[in-house]
Protein backbone atom coordinates (compact mmCIF):
# COMPACT_ATOMS: atom_id res chain seq x y z
CA UNK A 1 0.00 0.00 0.00
CA UNK A 2 1.28 3.46 -0.88
CA UNK A 3 0.79 5.84 2.09
CA UNK A 4 -1.26 8.93 1.33
CA UNK A 5 -1.38 11.31 4.31
CA UNK A 6 -4.06 13.38 2.57
CA UNK A 7 -6.45 10.43 2.86
CA UNK A 8 -5.96 9.74 6.56
CA UNK A 9 -9.41 11.12 7.32
CA UNK A 10 -10.97 8.51 5.03
CA UNK A 11 -9.43 5.70 7.08
CA UNK A 12 -10.47 7.41 10.30
CA UNK A 13 -14.05 7.69 9.07
CA UNK A 14 -14.24 4.02 8.05
CA UNK A 15 -12.30 2.60 11.01
CA UNK A 16 -15.45 1.66 12.89
CA UNK A 17 -16.63 -0.82 10.24
CA UNK A 18 -14.98 -4.22 10.60
CA UNK A 19 -15.05 -6.81 7.82
CA UNK A 20 -15.59 -10.38 9.07
CA UNK A 21 -16.44 -12.27 5.89
CA UNK A 22 -18.91 -12.38 3.06
CA UNK A 23 -21.07 -14.40 0.69
CA UNK A 24 -21.57 -14.38 -3.06
CA UNK A 25 -25.04 -13.93 -4.52
CA UNK A 26 -25.65 -14.78 -8.18
CA UNK A 27 -28.62 -12.68 -9.26
CA UNK A 28 -28.80 -13.58 -12.96
CA UNK A 29 -26.48 -14.31 -15.88
CA UNK A 30 -25.23 -10.70 -15.85
CA UNK A 31 -25.18 -9.80 -12.18
CA UNK A 32 -23.58 -11.05 -8.99
CA UNK A 33 -22.79 -9.47 -5.62
CA UNK A 34 -20.54 -9.79 -2.61
CA UNK A 35 -22.64 -9.38 0.50
CA UNK A 36 -20.22 -8.49 3.25
CA UNK A 37 -20.52 -9.69 6.83
CA UNK A 38 -19.48 -6.81 9.06
CA UNK A 39 -19.66 -5.49 12.60
CA UNK A 40 -19.44 -2.00 14.01
CA UNK A 41 -20.43 1.29 12.37
CA UNK A 42 -20.94 0.45 8.70
CA UNK A 43 -23.96 2.46 7.56
CA UNK A 44 -23.56 5.82 5.83
CA UNK A 45 -21.86 8.20 6.26
CA UNK A 46 -18.99 5.83 7.22
CA UNK A 47 -19.35 2.61 5.20
CA UNK A 48 -17.04 -0.36 4.69
CA UNK A 49 -13.62 0.44 3.19
CA UNK A 50 -12.20 -2.52 1.28
CA UNK A 51 -9.97 -3.05 -1.76
CA UNK A 52 -11.15 -4.33 -5.15
CA UNK A 53 -9.26 -5.88 -8.05
CA UNK A 54 -9.23 -4.39 -11.54
CA UNK A 55 -12.02 -6.57 -12.91
CA UNK A 56 -14.24 -5.62 -9.98
CA UNK A 57 -13.90 -1.89 -10.63
CA UNK A 58 -14.61 -2.35 -14.34
CA UNK A 59 -18.05 -3.87 -13.67
CA UNK A 60 -18.96 -2.22 -10.36
CA UNK A 61 -22.50 -0.99 -9.75
CA UNK A 62 -21.71 2.38 -8.20
CA UNK A 63 -25.00 2.53 -6.38
CA UNK A 64 -23.46 -0.01 -3.98
CA UNK A 65 -19.90 1.33 -3.64
CA UNK A 66 -17.66 4.05 -5.03
CA UNK A 67 -13.92 4.45 -5.57
CA UNK A 68 -11.88 6.52 -3.13
CA UNK A 69 -9.55 8.47 -5.40
CA UNK A 70 -5.90 8.19 -4.44
CA UNK A 71 -6.32 5.09 -2.25
CA UNK A 72 -4.61 2.17 -3.97
CA UNK A 73 -2.98 -1.00 -2.65
CA UNK A 74 -0.87 -3.36 -4.75
CA UNK A 75 -1.57 -7.07 -4.84
CA UNK A 76 1.27 -9.55 -5.25
CA UNK A 77 0.33 -10.79 -8.73
CA UNK A 78 -2.84 -9.05 -9.90
CA UNK A 79 -1.92 -5.40 -10.04
CA UNK A 80 -3.39 -2.37 -8.28
CA UNK A 81 -6.37 -2.74 -5.97
CA UNK A 82 -8.70 0.21 -5.65
CA UNK A 83 -10.23 1.24 -2.32
CA UNK A 84 -14.03 1.22 -2.35
CA UNK A 85 -16.46 2.64 0.19
CA UNK A 86 -19.87 0.99 0.41
CA UNK A 87 -23.00 3.11 0.13
CA UNK A 88 -25.73 0.66 1.19
CA UNK A 89 -27.06 0.14 4.72
CA UNK A 90 -25.93 -3.49 4.57
CA UNK A 91 -22.46 -3.36 2.96
CA UNK A 92 -22.27 -5.03 -0.44
CA UNK A 93 -20.64 -4.75 -3.86
CA UNK A 94 -22.80 -5.53 -6.88
CA UNK A 95 -21.39 -6.15 -10.36
CA UNK A 96 -23.07 -6.13 -13.75
CA UNK A 97 -21.45 -7.43 -16.92
CA UNK A 98 -23.58 -7.24 -20.06
CA UNK A 99 -20.89 -8.61 -22.37
CA UNK A 100 -22.47 -11.08 -24.78
CA UNK A 101 -20.83 -14.52 -24.77
CA UNK A 102 -23.21 -16.95 -26.47
CA UNK A 103 -23.27 -20.47 -25.05
CA UNK A 104 -23.56 -22.62 -28.14
CA UNK A 105 -22.25 -25.92 -29.47
CA UNK A 106 -21.15 -24.16 -32.64
CA UNK A 107 -19.01 -21.12 -33.51
CA UNK A 108 -20.73 -17.78 -34.05
CA UNK A 109 -20.20 -18.00 -37.83
CA UNK A 110 -20.34 -21.08 -40.00
CA UNK A 111 -17.34 -21.68 -42.26
CA UNK A 112 -17.77 -20.13 -45.69
CA UNK A 113 -18.59 -22.76 -48.36
CA UNK A 114 -15.45 -21.78 -50.25
CA UNK A 115 -13.26 -22.42 -47.19
CA UNK A 116 -15.00 -25.71 -46.39
CA UNK A 117 -14.52 -26.91 -49.96
CA UNK A 118 -10.95 -25.68 -50.37
CA UNK A 119 -9.80 -27.27 -47.11
CA UNK A 120 -11.86 -30.44 -47.69
CA UNK A 121 -13.36 -30.24 -44.22
CA UNK A 122 -16.02 -32.87 -44.96
CA UNK A 123 -13.50 -35.34 -46.38
CA UNK A 124 -11.25 -34.76 -43.38
CA UNK A 125 -14.19 -35.25 -41.02
CA UNK A 126 -15.06 -38.58 -42.61
CA UNK A 127 -11.44 -39.70 -42.18
CA UNK A 128 -11.44 -38.62 -38.54
CA UNK A 129 -14.69 -40.44 -37.81
CA UNK A 130 -13.55 -43.61 -39.57
CA UNK A 131 -10.10 -43.58 -37.96
CA UNK A 132 -9.20 -45.76 -34.98
CA UNK A 133 -10.38 -44.05 -31.79
CA UNK A 134 -8.30 -44.67 -28.70
CA UNK A 135 -9.11 -44.34 -25.01
CA UNK A 136 -6.97 -46.46 -22.70
CA UNK A 137 -8.71 -48.46 -19.98
CA UNK A 138 -5.65 -47.92 -17.76
CA UNK A 139 -4.95 -44.40 -18.92
CA UNK A 140 -4.91 -40.94 -17.42
CA UNK A 141 -8.28 -39.34 -16.82
CA UNK A 142 -6.87 -36.15 -18.26
CA UNK A 143 -5.81 -37.63 -21.58
CA UNK A 144 -8.93 -39.81 -21.78
CA UNK A 145 -11.04 -36.73 -21.08
CA UNK A 146 -9.37 -34.80 -23.89
CA UNK A 147 -9.95 -37.67 -26.29
CA UNK A 148 -13.63 -37.93 -25.36
CA UNK A 149 -14.36 -34.27 -26.14
CA UNK A 150 -12.28 -34.47 -29.32
CA UNK A 151 -14.36 -37.38 -30.60
CA UNK A 152 -17.67 -35.87 -29.46
CA UNK A 153 -16.85 -32.70 -31.40
CA UNK A 154 -16.64 -34.78 -34.59
CA UNK A 155 -20.27 -35.74 -34.09
CA UNK A 156 -21.24 -32.06 -33.85
CA UNK A 157 -19.71 -31.42 -37.25
CA UNK A 158 -21.49 -34.47 -38.66
CA UNK A 159 -24.82 -32.62 -38.39
CA UNK A 160 -23.62 -29.16 -39.46
CA UNK A 161 -24.95 -28.43 -42.98
CA UNK A 162 -22.02 -26.08 -43.60
CA UNK A 163 -19.77 -29.14 -43.42
CA UNK A 164 -21.79 -32.16 -44.57
CA UNK A 165 -24.57 -30.55 -46.59
CA UNK A 166 -28.17 -31.70 -46.34
CA UNK A 167 -28.04 -35.03 -48.19
CA UNK A 168 -29.04 -38.46 -46.83
CA UNK A 169 -25.42 -39.42 -46.17
CA UNK A 170 -25.15 -36.86 -43.37
CA UNK A 171 -27.46 -38.89 -41.13
CA UNK A 172 -25.41 -42.04 -41.71
CA UNK A 173 -22.21 -40.20 -40.83
CA UNK A 174 -23.71 -39.02 -37.55
CA UNK A 175 -24.84 -42.52 -36.65
CA UNK A 176 -21.36 -43.92 -37.30
CA UNK A 177 -19.89 -41.20 -35.12
CA UNK A 178 -22.38 -41.66 -32.29
CA UNK A 179 -21.98 -45.43 -32.34
CA UNK A 180 -18.23 -45.11 -31.82
CA UNK A 181 -18.69 -42.39 -29.21
CA UNK A 182 -21.09 -44.52 -27.16
CA UNK A 183 -18.60 -47.38 -27.25
CA UNK A 184 -15.71 -45.35 -25.86
CA UNK A 185 -18.00 -43.80 -23.23
CA UNK A 186 -19.10 -47.20 -21.87
CA UNK A 187 -16.29 -47.56 -19.28
CA UNK A 188 -16.97 -44.04 -18.05
CA UNK A 189 -20.67 -44.79 -17.58
CA UNK A 190 -19.92 -47.95 -15.59
CA UNK A 191 -16.81 -46.56 -13.85
CA UNK A 192 -14.92 -49.64 -14.97
CA UNK A 193 -11.52 -48.31 -15.97
CA UNK A 194 -8.52 -49.76 -14.16
CA UNK A 195 -8.25 -46.70 -11.93
CA UNK A 196 -11.85 -46.11 -10.98
CA UNK A 197 -13.26 -42.87 -9.69
CA UNK A 198 -13.77 -42.87 -5.93
CA UNK A 199 -15.80 -40.72 -3.56
CA UNK A 200 -13.67 -39.15 -0.82
CA UNK A 201 -15.46 -38.69 2.50
CA UNK A 202 -12.77 -36.39 3.95
CA UNK A 203 -12.90 -33.52 1.45
CA UNK A 204 -16.18 -34.67 -0.13
CA UNK A 205 -15.19 -35.07 -3.75
CA UNK A 206 -14.64 -37.44 -6.67
CA UNK A 207 -11.05 -38.66 -7.14
CA UNK A 208 -9.04 -40.79 -9.50
CA UNK A 209 -7.87 -43.83 -7.54
CA UNK A 210 -4.57 -43.96 -9.45
CA UNK A 211 -2.71 -42.02 -6.77
CA UNK A 212 -3.81 -44.51 -4.11
CA UNK A 213 -2.99 -47.54 -6.30
CA UNK A 214 0.50 -46.29 -7.11
CA UNK A 215 1.09 -44.55 -3.77
CA UNK A 216 1.95 -41.42 -5.75
CA UNK A 217 0.41 -38.04 -4.99
CA UNK A 218 1.49 -36.80 -8.43
CA UNK A 219 -0.19 -39.58 -10.43
CA UNK A 220 -2.46 -38.28 -13.19
CA UNK A 221 -1.31 -34.70 -12.52
CA UNK A 222 -2.18 -35.04 -8.83
CA UNK A 223 -5.87 -35.76 -9.40
CA UNK A 224 -6.02 -37.82 -6.19
CA UNK A 225 -4.90 -34.68 -4.35
CA UNK A 226 -7.63 -32.61 -6.08
CA UNK A 227 -5.25 -31.03 -8.59
CA UNK A 228 -6.71 -29.92 -11.93
CA UNK A 229 -10.21 -31.32 -11.43
CA UNK A 230 -11.79 -28.48 -13.39
CA UNK A 231 -9.43 -29.21 -16.29
CA UNK A 232 -10.05 -32.96 -16.31
CA UNK A 233 -13.77 -33.03 -15.62
CA UNK A 234 -14.66 -30.14 -17.92
CA UNK A 235 -13.94 -32.35 -20.92
CA UNK A 236 -16.38 -35.01 -19.72
CA UNK A 237 -19.07 -32.47 -18.96
CA UNK A 238 -18.84 -30.92 -22.44
CA UNK A 239 -18.92 -34.42 -23.92
CA UNK A 240 -22.03 -35.28 -21.91
CA UNK A 241 -23.71 -32.09 -23.12
CA UNK A 242 -22.93 -32.97 -26.75
CA UNK A 243 -24.39 -36.47 -26.35
CA UNK A 244 -27.54 -35.02 -24.77
CA UNK A 245 -27.96 -32.77 -27.79
CA UNK A 246 -27.28 -35.35 -30.49
CA UNK A 247 -28.70 -38.52 -28.90
CA UNK A 248 -31.53 -37.41 -26.59
CA UNK A 249 -33.19 -40.86 -26.59
CA UNK A 250 -30.05 -42.93 -25.95
CA UNK A 251 -30.58 -45.60 -23.29
CA UNK A 252 -27.27 -44.73 -21.63
CA UNK A 253 -28.14 -41.07 -21.16
CA UNK A 254 -29.42 -41.40 -17.59
CA UNK A 255 -26.18 -42.98 -16.42
CA UNK A 256 -24.07 -40.54 -18.43
CA UNK A 257 -25.85 -37.59 -16.85
CA UNK A 258 -25.52 -39.12 -13.40
CA UNK A 259 -21.75 -39.42 -13.82
CA UNK A 260 -21.43 -35.94 -15.32
CA UNK A 261 -23.48 -34.46 -12.48
CA UNK A 262 -21.11 -36.00 -9.93
CA UNK A 263 -18.21 -34.24 -11.67
CA UNK A 264 -20.06 -30.92 -11.78
CA UNK A 265 -20.76 -31.19 -8.07
CA UNK A 266 -17.15 -32.10 -7.30
CA UNK A 267 -15.79 -28.93 -8.90
CA UNK A 268 -18.59 -26.36 -8.74
CA UNK A 269 -21.38 -27.57 -6.50
CA UNK A 270 -23.64 -24.49 -6.22
CA UNK A 271 -25.69 -25.64 -3.23
CA UNK A 272 -25.08 -25.22 0.50
CA UNK A 273 -27.71 -27.91 1.10
CA UNK A 274 -25.77 -30.63 -0.76
CA UNK A 275 -24.15 -32.70 2.04
CA UNK A 276 -21.92 -34.72 -0.28
CA UNK A 277 -19.84 -32.07 -2.04
CA UNK A 278 -18.01 -28.88 -1.09
CA UNK A 279 -19.49 -25.70 -2.53
CA UNK A 280 -17.49 -24.25 -5.47
CA UNK A 281 -14.34 -26.20 -4.64
CA UNK A 282 -12.16 -24.81 -7.45
CA UNK A 283 -13.64 -21.46 -8.46
CA UNK A 284 -12.69 -18.30 -6.58
CA UNK A 285 -15.51 -15.80 -6.99
CA UNK A 286 -13.26 -12.94 -5.85
CA UNK A 287 -10.39 -13.74 -8.22
CA UNK A 288 -12.69 -14.65 -11.11
CA UNK A 289 -10.90 -17.89 -11.97
CA UNK A 290 -10.30 -21.38 -10.62
CA UNK A 291 -7.22 -22.73 -8.89
CA UNK A 292 -5.37 -25.77 -10.24
CA UNK A 293 -3.59 -26.71 -7.03
CA UNK A 294 -5.49 -29.03 -4.71
CA UNK A 295 -5.03 -29.84 -1.04
CA UNK A 296 -1.22 -29.89 -0.85
CA UNK A 297 0.51 -26.70 0.27
CA UNK A 298 2.90 -24.83 -2.01
CA UNK A 299 5.40 -22.11 -1.13
CA UNK A 300 4.27 -19.79 -3.92
CA UNK A 301 0.61 -20.22 -3.09
CA UNK A 302 -2.18 -21.68 -5.17
CA UNK A 303 -1.92 -21.34 -8.92
CA UNK A 304 -3.66 -21.53 -12.27
CA UNK A 305 -1.85 -22.48 -15.47
CA UNK A 306 -4.32 -23.30 -18.27
CA UNK A 307 -6.88 -20.51 -18.41
CA UNK A 308 -8.47 -22.04 -21.53
CA UNK A 309 -9.22 -25.36 -19.80
CA UNK A 310 -10.64 -23.42 -16.87
CA UNK A 311 -12.99 -21.72 -19.33
CA UNK A 312 -13.90 -25.08 -20.87
CA UNK A 313 -15.25 -26.26 -17.53
CA UNK A 314 -17.54 -23.24 -17.09
CA UNK A 315 -18.63 -23.50 -20.72
CA UNK A 316 -19.35 -27.17 -20.10
CA UNK A 317 -21.61 -26.68 -17.10
CA UNK A 318 -23.51 -23.94 -18.94
CA UNK A 319 -24.05 -26.29 -21.91
CA UNK A 320 -24.89 -29.25 -19.68
CA UNK A 321 -27.45 -27.27 -17.70
CA UNK A 322 -28.89 -25.95 -20.94
CA UNK A 323 -29.47 -29.34 -22.60
CA UNK A 324 -30.63 -31.15 -19.46
CA UNK A 325 -33.14 -28.47 -18.49
CA UNK A 326 -31.30 -27.45 -15.32
CA UNK A 327 -31.75 -23.71 -15.71
CA UNK A 328 -30.09 -22.89 -12.39
CA UNK A 329 -26.91 -24.69 -13.44
CA UNK A 330 -27.05 -23.16 -16.92
CA UNK A 331 -27.45 -19.67 -15.46
CA UNK A 332 -24.57 -20.11 -13.02
CA UNK A 333 -22.42 -21.50 -15.83
CA UNK A 334 -23.14 -18.51 -18.07
CA UNK A 335 -22.27 -16.11 -15.26
CA UNK A 336 -19.04 -17.99 -14.51
CA UNK A 337 -18.11 -17.87 -18.21
CA UNK A 338 -18.49 -14.08 -18.20
CA UNK A 339 -16.58 -13.55 -14.97
CA UNK A 340 -13.85 -15.97 -16.00
CA UNK A 341 -13.46 -14.37 -19.44
CA UNK A 342 -12.97 -10.97 -17.84
CA UNK A 343 -10.44 -12.34 -15.33
CA UNK A 344 -8.49 -14.15 -18.06
CA UNK A 345 -8.33 -11.01 -20.19
CA UNK A 346 -7.22 -8.97 -17.18
CA UNK A 347 -4.65 -11.23 -15.50
CA UNK A 348 -3.59 -13.99 -17.93
CA UNK A 349 -3.62 -12.54 -21.47
CA UNK A 350 -1.59 -9.35 -21.53
CA UNK A 351 -2.33 -6.72 -24.14
CA UNK A 352 -0.01 -3.75 -24.42
CA UNK A 353 -2.52 -1.75 -22.38
CA UNK A 354 -2.63 -4.26 -19.51
CA UNK A 355 -2.37 -2.75 -16.00
CA UNK A 356 -2.29 -5.93 -13.91
CA UNK A 357 1.31 -6.95 -14.61
CA UNK A 358 4.52 -4.86 -14.50
CA UNK A 359 5.64 -3.15 -17.70
CA UNK A 360 8.75 -5.35 -17.92
CA UNK A 361 6.64 -8.51 -17.79
CA UNK A 362 3.93 -7.52 -20.29
CA UNK A 363 6.02 -8.27 -23.42
CA UNK A 364 5.67 -11.96 -22.53
CA UNK A 365 1.98 -11.52 -23.48
CA UNK A 366 0.85 -14.34 -21.15
CA UNK A 367 1.49 -14.99 -17.48
CA UNK A 368 2.42 -18.66 -17.80
CA UNK A 369 1.67 -19.91 -14.29
CA UNK A 370 -0.16 -17.36 -12.15
CA UNK A 371 0.51 -18.06 -8.48
CA UNK A 372 -0.84 -15.98 -5.63
CA UNK A 373 2.74 -15.06 -4.70
CA UNK A 374 4.50 -14.89 -8.06
CA UNK A 375 3.94 -14.94 -11.82
CA UNK A 376 6.14 -17.44 -13.65
CA UNK A 377 6.53 -17.27 -17.45
CA UNK A 378 6.76 -21.06 -17.71
CA UNK A 379 4.71 -24.23 -17.59
CA UNK A 380 4.89 -27.18 -15.22
CA UNK A 381 6.15 -29.39 -18.04
CA UNK A 382 8.11 -27.35 -20.61
CA UNK A 383 10.20 -24.16 -20.88
CA UNK A 384 9.34 -23.77 -24.57
CA UNK A 385 7.42 -20.65 -25.57
CA UNK A 386 5.08 -22.61 -27.82
CA UNK A 387 3.99 -24.58 -24.74
CA UNK A 388 3.80 -21.54 -22.44
CA UNK A 389 1.45 -19.86 -24.90
CA UNK A 390 -0.22 -23.01 -26.17
CA UNK A 391 -1.39 -24.07 -22.72
CA UNK A 392 -3.50 -20.89 -22.69
CA UNK A 393 -5.12 -22.00 -25.99
CA UNK A 394 -5.67 -25.69 -25.34
CA UNK A 395 -8.49 -26.69 -26.31
CA UNK A 396 -10.50 -24.92 -29.04
CA UNK A 397 -14.20 -24.30 -28.43
CA UNK A 398 -16.91 -21.86 -29.57
CA UNK A 399 -16.22 -19.56 -26.60
CA UNK A 400 -12.51 -19.24 -27.42
CA UNK A 401 -13.07 -16.30 -29.78
CA UNK A 402 -14.80 -14.31 -27.02
CA UNK A 403 -11.86 -14.74 -24.63
CA UNK A 404 -8.94 -14.32 -27.03
CA UNK A 405 -9.71 -10.99 -28.70
CA UNK A 406 -8.42 -10.03 -32.14
CA UNK A 407 -6.33 -7.27 -30.55
CA UNK A 408 -4.62 -9.69 -28.19
CA UNK A 409 -4.10 -12.43 -30.79
CA UNK A 410 -2.49 -9.94 -33.16
CA UNK A 411 -0.14 -8.55 -30.49
CA UNK A 412 0.81 -12.00 -29.19
CA UNK A 413 1.58 -13.27 -32.69
CA UNK A 414 3.54 -10.24 -33.85
CA UNK A 415 5.54 -9.78 -30.67
CA UNK A 416 6.18 -13.38 -29.59
CA UNK A 417 4.76 -16.30 -31.55
CA UNK A 418 5.94 -15.28 -35.02
CA UNK A 419 9.51 -15.26 -33.67
CA UNK A 420 9.46 -18.76 -32.18
CA UNK A 421 12.01 -20.97 -33.99
CA UNK A 422 9.43 -23.66 -34.80
CA UNK A 423 7.23 -21.03 -36.47
CA UNK A 424 10.15 -19.37 -38.27
CA UNK A 425 11.44 -22.75 -39.48
CA UNK A 426 7.95 -24.06 -40.29
CA UNK A 427 8.35 -27.13 -38.09
CA UNK A 428 4.92 -28.60 -38.74
CA UNK A 429 5.90 -31.80 -36.90
CA UNK A 430 5.40 -29.94 -33.61
CA UNK A 431 1.79 -30.61 -32.49
CA UNK A 432 1.68 -27.40 -30.44
CA UNK A 433 1.62 -25.49 -33.72
CA UNK A 434 -1.87 -26.84 -34.41
CA UNK A 435 -3.14 -24.81 -31.45
CA UNK A 436 -1.09 -21.76 -32.37
CA UNK A 437 -2.44 -21.71 -35.92
CA UNK A 438 -6.10 -22.20 -34.97
CA UNK A 439 -5.58 -19.22 -32.67
CA UNK A 440 -3.89 -17.22 -35.45
CA UNK A 441 -6.90 -17.74 -37.74
CA UNK A 442 -8.52 -14.84 -35.89
CA UNK A 443 -6.01 -12.57 -37.65
CA UNK A 444 -4.93 -14.47 -40.77
CA UNK A 445 -7.34 -17.26 -41.60
CA UNK A 446 -5.83 -18.02 -45.01
CA UNK A 447 -2.35 -18.73 -43.68
CA UNK A 448 -3.69 -20.63 -40.68
CA UNK A 449 -5.79 -22.97 -42.81
CA UNK A 450 -2.84 -23.69 -45.08
CA UNK A 451 -0.72 -24.73 -42.09
CA UNK A 452 -3.52 -26.72 -40.42
CA UNK A 453 -3.95 -28.89 -43.50
CA UNK A 454 -0.43 -30.22 -42.95
CA UNK A 455 0.75 -29.84 -39.37
CA UNK A 456 0.69 -32.54 -36.72
CA UNK A 457 -2.30 -32.24 -34.39
CA UNK A 458 -2.37 -31.83 -30.63
CA UNK A 459 -3.68 -35.04 -29.04
CA UNK A 460 -6.89 -33.29 -28.01
CA UNK A 461 -7.54 -31.74 -31.42
CA UNK A 462 -8.74 -33.46 -34.59
CA UNK A 463 -7.70 -32.04 -37.95
CA UNK A 464 -11.31 -31.59 -39.05
CA UNK A 465 -12.22 -29.64 -35.89
CA UNK A 466 -9.09 -27.49 -36.24
CA UNK A 467 -9.93 -26.64 -39.86
CA UNK A 468 -13.59 -26.11 -38.99
CA UNK A 469 -12.93 -23.73 -36.10
CA UNK A 470 -10.23 -21.83 -38.01
CA UNK A 471 -12.49 -21.47 -41.06
CA UNK A 472 -15.22 -20.06 -38.80
CA UNK A 473 -12.96 -17.25 -37.55
CA UNK A 474 -13.22 -13.73 -38.92
CA UNK A 475 -9.56 -13.42 -39.94
CA UNK A 476 -8.78 -12.56 -43.55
Amino acid sequence: MIPNPDKQSVFDKAAGCILEGGNVEAHDTNTYAYVWKTSGLCAEPSGLLHYAQIHHVNTLDRSTAVEMEGLVAYSTTRGPMQALITKTASPMWRFTDTTEIPISFYPSHAPAPSDAEKCKIKETLVKDIDSKWKIRVDGSYYFNDKAAQKYASLCLMAVDPSVVGAGPDSGKLLQRCLSKLKTILAPFLTNSWKYTLKYDTVYRGILSSQGFALNDVNADFGSTMYNDHHYHYGYWIVTAAIVNKLAPTWSGLVELNRMASFLVRDVANPSWSDPYFTKFRSFDWFRGHSYSHGILSFADGKDQESSSEDMNFHYGIALFGQVTGDEELASIGRLMVKLNARAIQTYFLLTDANRAQPAKFRPNKVTGILFDNKVNYATWFSPQKYAIHGIQMILVSPVTEYVRTREFVSEEWDQVLSRIPDIVNDNLRNPWLSLLYVNYATVNKTLALTKLEKCKMDDGLSRSWALYMAAARSGI
